[in-house]
């Protein structure tokens, strides 16, 4: 892992690398790097991140991380590049008082055992609380799970159905692997990739068909979109000095209104007429909460 991140940076030579692995914190200690262990480390990390650390001769001998044709998994290498790095500065930040960082996601406890029973096709069984329902049973197969808004999330088939749902780590309970159960062989989130399932999905709600919506964003909201765009799909429309038209193709979800107001007045919706209503309609009714008191929402 030390050696792909480094190497991400900029290409080195044996030489600068042995230079750097000696005062690095992952090498806790101190030892020479020598070119058999080299040899090694490099055949370890091809494997773990899919791809080929070569020696470039006709480039001073520089060693660089080249990707295979059609690599899809880069979002992976850089979550497993970040956790790495993660760890090895939690020993100094841990006792430093000019580092701050977030709440970890809660639910992460559950992990281990959603993944074992992704891994071995088996059912999982648990209760479920929503904050809309009461607490249920609930026995699924899980497909996939998903990290979004700093929440775990795991998606799976229901066993009488096949229906597709998507639950929060942190509101199961009693969770168990049920081991008598057959294999699932077909389902609605079983059938399709995370990146399939969530087609044209902004968040971890997958309801409408996807619509083309249109919006301005005024400076200096239409640069910082610009550096992290709302969506994949996002591209630039019209841009002029005091704002930037831009066009998403995706689900109108709740998840995604609540994206739209997060950015307050620095952002319109300009189309659809129908979306850029629904839109208003919220506002209108935020604007109700804050002059009454009272409870004016919208039912989703």
């Amino acid at each position: 892992m030390w050696l792909i991140d480094t190497l991400s940076t900029s290409p080195l030579t044996f030489s600068d690398i042995q230079k750097k692995w000696l005062y690095a914190s992952a090498n806790e200690d101190g030892d020479p790097l020598f070119e058999r262990t080299f040899n090694r480390y490099r055949r370890e990390a091809e494997s773990l991140m899919y791809v080929d650390i070569k020696c470039d001769k006709s480039d001073g001998n520089l060693y660089k991380i080249v990707r295979p044709e059609g690599f899809k998994n880069n979002d992976l290498q850089e979550w497993l590049l970040s956790a790495f790095r993660i760890a090895n500065l939690a020993e100094r930040v841990q006792n430093r008082e000019d580092v701050m960082i977030e709440q970890a996601p809660p639910g992460a406890s559950h992990l281990q055992i959603v993944m074992d029973a992704i891994d071995r096709g088996q059912m999982l069984s648990f209760t479920y609380k929503s904050h809309y329902k009461d607490a249920r049973k609930i026995e699924f197969f899980p497909a996939f799970v998903r990290l979004f808004e700093q929440r775990w999330y795991v998606i799976g088939d229901l066993c009488d159905n096949n229906n597709a749902i998507t639950c929060a780590l942190e509101r199961m309970s009693e969770i168990c692997i049920v081991d008598d159960k057959p294999r699932l062989l077909k389902g609605v989130a079983h059938s399709q990739s995370p990146e399939q399932y969530f087609e044209h999905c902004f968040g971890i709600i997958r309801q409408h068909e996807p619509i083309a919506i249109r919006f301005r964003a005024f400076w200096p909201q239409d640069s910082y979109l610009r550096d992290v765009p709302l969506h994949a799909s996002q591209v630039e429309i019209l841009h002029t000095d005091k704002y930037t038209d831009f066009e998403i193709f995706v689900r109108p979800t709740y998840d995604l209104k609540q994206k739209f107001l997060w950015c307050r007045d620095k952002l319109a919706v300009l189309s659809p007429e129908s979306f850029r209503k629904d839109m208003i309609s919220i506002i209108k009714a935020t604007l109700m909460n804050y002059e009454t008191g009272d409870n004016h929402a919208i039912d989703e």
